[in-house]
């Protein structure tokens, strides 16, 4: 299963959370047009995140920049 339509990310498509060996969890995915759009160029390191969920399925992520 792809997640792009013509090279391009498509933002309201549908994609399957990948789960990987024995963690519990899943990946998240965040394109580097919507990192870039946040303040977080390419060339940076990796972002800090942390994450919310809610009792309706909702999971928020909030990026916060290396100290």
């Amino acid at each position: 299963m792809s997640v792009t339509v013509g090279g391009v990310y498509d933002a309201a498509r549908r994609r399957l959370a990948q789960r990987s060996g024995r963690y519990r969890g899943c990946k998240v995915y965040i394109p580097a047009e919507e990192l870039e759009k946040a303040g977080f160029g390419g060339d940076e390191p990796p972002p800090y995140y942390r994450t919310w969920g809610t009792s309706r399925g909702v999971v928020i992520v909030r990026l916060y920049r290396n100290p």
